[in-house]
């Protein structure tokens, strides 16, 4: 071969190379500024919702009870019987779909589900 050929190869191996750089290297950008407008979309989300209020509320659970920092401080005799009550009317709860659903269904019920103890 002669010496001609193996400087056009590795002319254009360089520039495919530099090729490649460059479209990763836009393809890293556009992700970037993705993310860059998201973090901005969500940033506008957080801060319009703490501007509504002057006092951020206390978090709570679906059933009302207390989260994080307030119930962390809680009297533990307090919270496990809000526990114990929720964890009951949960348990009602169930109990009751259950029967509407085999009631709709036309099953038959449990005996427990009819007269629970």
């Amino acid at each position: 071969m002669p010496w001609w050929f193996w400087i056009l190869l590795w002319m254009f191996l360089a520039a495919a190379a530099a090729l490649f750089v460059v479209l990763c290297g836009i393809r890293l950008f556009r992700g970037f500024m993705r993310l860059a407008d998201d973090t901005g979309q969500a940033m506008d989300r957080l801060g319009l919702g703490a501007l509504e209020g002057d006092a951020v509320p206390a978090a709570r659970a679906p059933g009302g009870a207390p989260v994080g920092t307030d119930a962390l401080f809680r009297d533990p005799g307090e919270a496990r019987l809000e526990y114990q009550a929720g964890k009951w009317s949960r348990r009602e709860a169930r109990r009751q779909r259950r029967i509407a659903r085999k009631r709709r269904a036309g099953q038959p019920q449990r005996w427990r589900d009819l007269h629970p103890l």
